[in-house]
C-alpha cells in the first residue's frame, strides 16, 4: 500500500500550536506523559468519560508488552519513534501484528509513504509537532487522521463553524440539520418557443447552520440525469451498413446564438423560505464530503428536464446558459421563485456568492461549458471525464463514431435519454409536438450520413470559447476512457495554456470513473485545499501546492508522478518510427466476421488486438519497437499513413498496442473496502477503490487509437472526392496517452477497416493497400 499525499502543508511551529489549540487539543502539561495521555484521551471521542477513554487506550498497543494506558502510566520522559508510530498507525486504522509488525513499524511507514518525525520524542514541543503531522497523515480509510477522528465525534464541540486546519476545512457541520429545498430560476431561454422565459428547477442541500447566519459557498452540479432517464432502445441507431460517398465540400462555422428579449416575470413578494422540499438525494460523494464541511450542494438537471421548462438539445447553447443561470442566482445576480409558475421571489441569501462546479461525464461537460461563459460567480470547476467538443464524442475525422460502450448512441438519443419531462406526463403533453419537432431537427442536423464537422458540431465545441474562461479549473480523466476519449481533456488543456487562468490535470489508468475514492492518491484532500482557497478565501497557497499535472503509472501499482505539463516542455522528445519499406494489402471482412461469430462491441475491442484473432484477415499488425529500456510515451502520437482503397470512401482504423504476456491493471479500480471512505460525523460513507493488477496475464493492451474517413485527409470539416485506387495520406492524431512500456515488450500498430465497436458497420468488403515506405509514426516520449 502506498498512500501518496500532495495536499499536506508544513506550517511553522507557532501555526501548528495555534491550530492544535483551535481544535481543542492540549499543547502543554506538567510532563510529556501527561500531555500524551490527554491527547490520546481526546482522540477517543467515542468514549464519553475519562474512565471510558482509558479503557479505550488499554485496547491499543504501545509495545508487545504494554498497552497505551499502561505505557503512559509509567510516566515516560521520552517516546521512541517506534512506540509513537505503533500507536499512531492504530489510530490511522492499521492493525498491529496484521497490517504491520511491531519490529518493522518504521519500515512499514516508509513503504506506505507515511511521513515521520526525524527522531525520538523527548519534549512536549516535539510531541506537538509529531501529533500535528500525524493528524495530517492519510489513513487506511483514505482520509486524513483528523477527518477519521471526526467521524467518532472528535470535532463536535466545534459544530456549526468553519474551522480551518492545515489549510483545509474540517467536517464541523451537522449533516442531520441539512435543509433540502427546491427553487425555480428564471433563465434567458425560450427553448420551447412559448414566449416566456424557461424556468429551471434547482435542488439545494444547505447546512442547517445557514439559518443562524452562516454563509455557505456552493458546489453546483449540473446533472441532466438528476431527475431520471428514459429507455432509449427504440431510438438508438442501428450502425449503418453502408458508408456514404461524400461530395467535395468545406463546412462553415456556427452562427452565434441570438436570444429574444423576453419580459421578466412579475414579482409580487419575497420570502426566505422555500415552498418545495428537495426529495431527491445527491449523487456525488465528493459533494457530500463538502456538505459536512459547510458547503452547500446544488443540483439542477437543466432545461427540458422534469420540473423545468424547455426542450433538450444535447450540448447546445441552451444547456450552457441553463447552467450559467443557476450560477448567477447563487451569485446574487439572477432571480428565482418559490414555485415554477408563481411570482414570489427567493434569493440565495444563505450563499456567500462563491460557486464551484463539480461532476463527471455530462456533468463535468457542463462545468466546462459554463466556465467558457466567463460568469464571475464561478470561482473554479472540478471537471471529470468531460467532453470539451461534442464532435470528439460522437464523430471523428469525417466518421460517425460511438462513444465506447454505447454503439448507436448519438446526440438525438442522448436528448431522449435526458428528457425527463416525460416522467411528468401532464407537463410533457403540453409540449409534445414541439418535442417531436426538436428531435427531428436534432436527427437531421447531427448528420449521420456524412459525419463531417458541421456548424451543428462547431456550436458544440466549447474549446472555441476557452478565451472567455476567468477561473482556474481542475480536470480529471482516464487514460483508458474510450467513452469520453482523452483528446477531450488534452485539447482543452492545450487551449487553456495561453490563458491567465490555470488548469490542473489529473490522469489515471482507469476508464470513465471518478477519482476521489481511489486510495493511493489524496485527491479528496487536494480538492479540500483547492476549494477552501477558491470558495472560502483561505490563504493556503493551493495553486502552488497542488501539482500542475499528476499522472498514474500503468506498471507500478499505487504510483503517481507529477510534472509541470503534459506532453510538452522539458523532458519530452519525439521519435519518428518507420512502418516498413514495402506495400501491404488486406481486405476488411470484419462486419461479416462480427456477424458470423455473434460478436459484441466488447468482444471486438478485445479480439481485434489479440495476437491470434478472429479478425486476423481483416488487419495488418506491424511490430514497431521492442525497447531494451523502459519507454514512456507521453503526448499525442501522430501517424502519417499513405494508403489506397478500392472504393470511393472507406473507414481506416488504427490501434497502438502493447504486445507481450504480462499482468496488467484491470480496466477499472477494484474494491478495497466497502463503505470505508467516511464523509463526516454520523454521515454517509463510500467505497474505497484501487487500481490493481489482474490476477491473470494478458497478451495485449490497447494504448491508443484513431479512426478516419479516407475522404477527409485534410480536416473533419473538409471532404474531397477520391477515385478508387488513388493514394491519399491521412494525418492521424491518435488519442493522447501516458504509457509506460517496459523493456522487452513490443510496441505494435494495428491497421484495420471498420471498427465494429465504435464506427458504423459497412457490409462492403474494402481492400486496403498500405504504402508503408511513405508512412511513419511519430511518438512523443518522456525522457
Amino acid at each position: 500500500m502506498r498512500l501518496n499525499q500532495f495536499a499536506r502543508l508544513n506550517p511553522d511551529h507557532a501555526t501548528q500550536i495555534a491550530e492544535l489549540n483551535t481544535i481543542g487539543l492540549p499543547t502543554e502539561k506538567a510532563s510529556l506523559a501527561e500531555l500524551a495521555h490527554a491527547t490520546y484521551q481526546a482522540f477517543e471521542a467515542q468514549a464519553l468519560t475519562a474512565s471510558a477513554k482509558d479503557e479505550a487506550l488499554a485496547e491499543r498497543a504501545a509495545t508487545t508488552k504494554l498497552d497505551v494506558a499502561a505505557f503512559l502510566a509509567g510516566n515516560p520522559t521520552s517516546i521512541s519513534r517506534e512506540v509513537f508510530y505503533t500507536i499512531g498507525l492504530q489510530y490511522l486504522g492499521f492493525e498491529a501484528g496484521i497490517d504491520f509488525q511491531y519490529d518493522q513499524v518504521l519500515e512499514f511507514c516508509k513503504q506506505t509513504r507515511l511521513p515521520m518525525v526525524a527522531g525520538d520524542i523527548t519534549s512536549q514541543a516535539e510531541f506537538n509537532a509529531a501529533i500535528y503531522l500525524l493528524l495530517n497523515t492519510r489513513s487506511k480509510h483514505l482520509v486524513t487522521l483528523i477527518d477519521l477522528l471526526a467521524t467518532k465525534g472528535f470535532l463536535q464541540h466545534l459544530s456549526g463553524n468553519f474551522v480551518i486546519f492545515n489549510g483545509k476545512t474540517l467536517p464541523t457541520f451537522d449533516t442531520h440539520k441539512v435543509i433540502r429545498e427546491r427553487v425555480w430560476i428564471e433563465s434567458d431561454l425560450d427553448s420551447d418557443a412559448d414566449g416566456q422565459r424557461d424556468m429551471l428547477e434547482a435542488t439545494i442541500f444547505r447546512p442547517g447552520e445557514t439559518a443562524d447566519g452562516v454563509k455557505s459557498p456552493a458546489l453546483f452540479t449540473a446533472n441532466p440525469y438528476f431527475h431520471g432517464t428514459n429507455d432509449v432502445t427504440a431510438v438508438t441507431h442501428v450502425p449503418e451498413p453502408e458508408l456514404a460517398v461524400k461530395p467535395a465540400r468545406k463546412q462553415a462555422s456556427a452562427e452565434p446564438v441570438v436570444r429574444p428579449d423576453l419580459p421578466q416575470r412579475e414579482v409580487t413578494g419575497e420570502v426566505t423560505t422555500a415552498a418545495a422540499y428537495g426529495d431527491e438525494d445527491g449523487i456525488y460523494s465528493l459533494n457530500d464530503y463538502f456538505l459536512a464541511r459547510g458547503f452547500a450542494t446544488v443540483y439542477s438537471a437543466g432545461v427540458g428536464t422534469r420540473g423545468s421548462d424547455g426542450l433538450r438539445g444535447t450540448g447546445n447553447q441552451d444547456e450552457t446558459d441553463s447552467a450559467v443561470a443557476v450560477i448567477e442566482w447563487l451569485g446574487g445576480t439572477r432571480r428565482a421563485f418559490t414555485t415554477r409558475t408563481g411570482t414570489t421571489e427567493i434569493k440565495a441569501w444563505w450563499c456567500n456568492h462563491n460557486v464551484a462546479m463539480t461532476g463527471k461525464s455530462y456533468l463535468g461537460t457542463l462545468a466546462i461549458a459554463a466556465a467558457t461563459s466567463g460568469t464571475p460567480a464561478l470561482k473554479t470547476a472540478i471537471s471529470e471525464s468531460a467532453i470539451s467538443s461534442w464532435y470528439d464524442y460522437y464523430r471523428e475525422n469525417g466518421l460517425v463514431v460511438a462513444p465506447g460502450g454505447f454503439q448507436g448512441e448519438d446526440a438525438d438519443v442522448l436528448a431522449v435519454d435526458t428528457y425527463s419531462r416525460l416522467k411528468a406526463a401532464g407537463d410533457a403533453n403540453k409540449v409534445a409536438d414541439k418535442w417531436q419537432a426538436r428531435l427531428a431537427e436534432l436527427g437531421a442536423d447531427q448528420d449521420r450520413e456524412f459525419g463531417d464537422y458541421t456548424p451543428f458540431w462547431d456550436a458544440r465545441n466549447y474549446r472555441n470559447n476557452v478565451a472567455n474562461i476567468k477561473c482556474d479549473i481542475i480536470s480529471e480523466h482516464g487514460l483508458n476512457d474510450w467513452n469520453v476519449k482523452p483528446k477531450n481533456v488534452i485539447e482543452f488543456h492545450k487551449a487553456m495554456a495561453p490563458l491567465s487562468a490555470h488548469h490542473k490535470l489529473y490522469l489515471h489508468q482507469g476508464q470513465h470513473v471518478y477519482l476521489n475514492n481511489v486510495l493511493s492518491l489524496d485527491y479528496t484532500d487536494q480538492m479540500n485545499l483547492w476549494l477552501s482557497n477558491k470558495l472560502l478565501g483561505v490563504d493556503n497557497d493551493a495553486l502552488n501546492q497542488l501539482p500542475d499535472v499528476t499522472i498514474q503509472d500503468n506498471v507500478e501499482p499505487e504510483t503517481w508522478t507529477t510534472s509541470a505539463d503534459f506532453g510538452t516542455g522539458a523532458g519530452i522528445s519525439t521519435q519518428d518510427v518507420p512502418l516498413g519499406t514495402d506495400k501491404q494489402t488486406f481486405t476488411d471482412h470484419s462486419t461479416a466476421e462480427f456477424k458470423a461469430h455473434n460478436d459484441t462491441s466488447d468482444g471486438f475491442e478485445f479480439n481485434i488486438i489479440q495476437p491470434e484473432s478472429i479478425y486476423g484477415d481483416s488487419r495488418i499488425v506491424l511490430p514497431l519497437l521492442k525497447p531494451e529500456q523502459d519507454l514512456v510515451i507521453e503526448g499525442t502520437p501522430h501517424l502519417s499513413l499513405t494508403l489506397s482503397v478500392d472504393a470511393p470512401s472507406a473507414i481506416t482504423s488504427v490501434r497502438l498496442i502493447d504486445l507481450g504476456e504480462a499482468k496488467r491493471f484491470t480496466p477499472n479500480a477494484g474494491l478495497v473496502e466497502a463503505a470505508g471512505y467516511p464523509l463526516g460525523y454520523d454521515f454517509k460513507s463510500a467505497n474505497i477503490l484501487e487500481f490493481k493488477n489482474a490476477p491473470k496475464p494478458t497478451q495485449a493492451k490497447l494504448i491508443s487509437l484513431a479512426h478516419a474517413n479516407t475522404q477527409n485527409p485534410i480536416s473533419p470539416a473538409e471532404s474531397i472526392v477520391t477515385a478508387p485506387g488513388t493514394e491519399v495520406t491521412l494525418e492521424l492524431d491518435l488519442q493522447p496517452t501516458h504509457y509506460h512500456l517496459p523493456a522487452g515488450r513490443t510496441l505494435a500498430l494495428i491497421i484495420h477497416g471498420a471498427d465494429q465497436a465504435q464506427t458504423i458497420r459497412p457490409t462492403r468488403e474494402v481492400t486496403y493497400t498500405l504504402n508503408l515506405g511513405a508512412s511513419k509514426l511519430t511518438l512523443p516520449e518522456r525522457n
